[in-house]
């Protein structure tokens, strides 16, 4: 995009310094963090951040955590790295044994001393933005305005599904669902403020502290189980119980696994993973290297560079 449409990022960069949008960052090349070793967590979400700042002269605060796939190690890394707040699926929170009615705000979260703001993203917003008319989304919200003390409801997700997903291009901007969204927002803001992650934590204070448990969201976690376990989780989570109050308060303590199992349920991931691990590893120990000249470190770059697009997330699960 920087390179075939510049004309894009000039919009997005106007849109930045009128405060109207508000650029968050992330790993660069969009690892699953338990995949990388702590040095690239920290390398790849601190060359993102410098490239994002000077790309759109700004501050970047935040970030997206790939895939959602949370460890609670990674609050350290992520916070090393320079980020102060990150968004997860609020149901990260709910495993943990968090109530929704707790969910209108944000929360810190601490490793090691170091801490980290994480927002709770709205489940229930995932499933209404786009695919539900604008409205919905806005009684929604009023219903939430009209039973809470200054709310906060956060939406984060991809931007696939505005466009790239089938018949979503169609949906969104042909029969125009963003224009009505937008409109449908301006009409109510009167009591609806829309904001971004930094403002709120600028004017908001945190609902108190909380530690979440490793989790992705749902269909993650149901993916990484071994395959004869996995269909039968997926039986128990997905049969027609929704009338069974008990069920429904028990499902949201099931996680079911653990990502790093990917690299068990496909051998090729765990081979691709310890290759990458041993050249990581060879990097680091060329860049303590005191007698690498201008050029080697120049090299060392370019290599440092392909390690972290061999880690992108796609190819490994």
């Amino acid at each position: 995009i920087e390179t075939a449409h510049p004309e894009y990022i000039e919009r997005v960069r106007g849109l930045v310094a009128r405060n109207q949008t508000e650029i968050i960052g992330g790993a660069y090349y969009e690892p699953i963090l338990a995949n990388i070793p702590r040095r690239d967590r920290i390398g790849q979400i601190s060359m993102y951040t410098e490239h994002l700042e000077s790309l759109f002269q700004t501050t970047v605060r935040g970030m997206w955590v790939p895939e959602r796939v949370w460890e609670q190690s990674f609050a350290g890394d992520i916070t090393a790295a320079g980020i102060r707040y990150t968004i997860l699926d609020d149901h990260h929170f709910k495993t943990g044994g968090m109530e929704q009615d707790a969910l209108f705000g944000y929360y810190v979260t601490e490793d090691d001393g170091r801490l980290l703001s994480v927002l709770p993203g709205s489940e229930r917003l995932r499933y209404l933005i786009p695919f539900q008319d604008p409205y919905e989304t806005i009684e929604y919200l009023r219903e939430v305005a009209n039973n809470y003390e200054n709310p906060v409801v956060v939406f984060g997700d991809d931007g696939e599904k505005f466009g790239t997903w089938p018949d979503t291009y169609k949906h969104v901007y042909e029969d125009r669902w963003l224009e009505r969204f937008l409109q449908a927002l301006r009409e109510n803001e009167s009591w609806l403020h829309v904001t971004t992650p930094s403002e709120t934590l600028d004017h908001v204070t945190p609902l108190g502290t909380f530690y979440l448990p490793d989790a992705s969201y749902r269909e993650m976690t149901e993916w990484a189980v071994p395959p004869h376990p996995q269909q039968e989780l997926h039986r128990l989570m997905h049969q027609e119980r929704h009338d069974d109050e008990d069920w429904n308060k028990l499902i949201q303590f099931t996680r079911g696994g653990f990502w790093r199992n990917f690299r068990v349920k496909y051998p090729e991931s765990n081979e691709m993973y310890a290759r990458s691990l041993e050249i990581s590893t060879r990097i680091a120990q060329l860049d303590a290297d005191p007698s690498l000249d201008s050029d080697q470190r120049e090299l060392l770059e370019d290599a440092r560079r392909c390690l972290y697009r061999a880690q992108c997330n796609c190819s490994f699960w």
